[in-house]
């Protein structure tokens, strides 16, 4: 199969075992999707996380292609699972037990073969979605010296924390990059949508009024209390990642809460293909150190709340 972007690519569930036997080892990367079903506002649909993701990957595809001819790319059917997704009727999120179980499966199927790298393309934020994957990268690394490497581990901090490099490749400000105040289906997914798929927008976008942030009590006060009190101490990346999760469970747990935080009605496709190129520009520089590594040196990623891990083992 030829990828848009000229990239020869091959689908994994299409291969003969010959086909598969034949396949150079140490210069095959697969790449794979890996969001869940989740309701995203009134105006996008459920299959956004992956619709997103699925762009990225093949945008990985074309900088792969590019700047190593010699690769053999093959993808991996879209992975429609993903935890911690929005508590609204609609949505479908996995135990991120079960999400690490199947990559950590996927990653170890592909190890035995003799294969190297698995590349993730990801859209979703859900603080144990991410701690699971990372979990079963590290896993697949310490057995197998395999690279399982999902970039948005990394991207939705900087997004999040307003990381002055990042945000200056994306030429966007707060409010609509991604972060608390525009964290689900907001302007920047919308935009993301409008630069992906602009079919699958709907049309009122810009009638759908804005999502503001609600104000801290109870448990999100508390957190946000615990997350001042570790900065105070010197704890200062998960203060403030306890910060992030504060602000995250005031929303969810609003008794008027919308399902979606952010102003759609600014979305435009430029901030789109603006966040996309950033965030291949993030992917390509860790993909490139893991191929330069071959094996020798790990990647890891450390995503919001890693210092609390152990929460990715609770139910949802």
């Amino acid at each position: 199969m030829r990828h848009a972007g000229g990239t020869d690519v091959l689908e994994y569930v299409e291969l003969c075992l010959p086909e598969i036997l034949e396949l150079d080892r140490e210069k095959t990367v697969f790449l794979i999707s890996v969001s869940p079903i989740e309701v995203h506002g009134p105006h996008l649909p459920v299959g956004t996380d992956v619709f997103i993701a699925d762009e990225l990957l093949n945008r990985y595809v074309s900088e792969l292609g590019k700047n190593h001819p010699e690769l053999t790319l093959v993808k991996l059917p879209p992975l429609y699972a993903g935890s911690d997704a929005l508590p609204y009727p609609g949505s479908l999120s996995v135990p991120a037990p079960h999400l690490e179980g199947i990559l950590t499966a996927y990653g170890q199927g592909l190890a035995k073969q003799g294969f190297r790298y698995l590349f993730v393309a990801d859209n979703h934020g859900g603080p144990r979605h991410q701690m699971a994957i990372e979990a079963s990268a590290r896993k697949l690394w310490r057995k197998h010296n395999f690279y399982l490497i999902d970039p948005f581990g990394l991207v939705f901090r900087y997004m999040v924390q307003h990381d002055p490099d990042f945000m200056q490749r994306t030429g966007l400000g707060p409010g609509e990059c991604g972060d608390d105040a525009d964290s689900h289906a907001g302007t920047n997914e919308t935009s993301l949508m409008l630069a992906c798929c602009s079919e699958r927008v709907g049309r009122n976008f810009r009638e759908v009024e804005p999502s503001l942030p609600p104000p801290l009590r109870g448990g999100s006060a508390f957190v946000a209390g615990l997350g001042r009190f570790i900065r105070f101490f010197g704890g200062r990346k998960l203060g403030q990642d306890l910060k992030h999760l504060a602000n995250t469970l005031a929303w969810i747990s609003h008794p008027d809460m919308k399902p979606y935080m952010g102003d759609p009605g600014k979305a435009n496709q430029e901030a789109g293909e603006a966040m996309i190129a950033a965030r291949v520009e993030v992917a390509m520089e860790l993909f490139e150190k893991a191929l330069a590594s071959g094996g020798k040196e790990p990647v890891h990623i450390k995503p919001m709340l890693w210092g609390v891990r152990f929460l990715r083992k609770l139910p949802e």
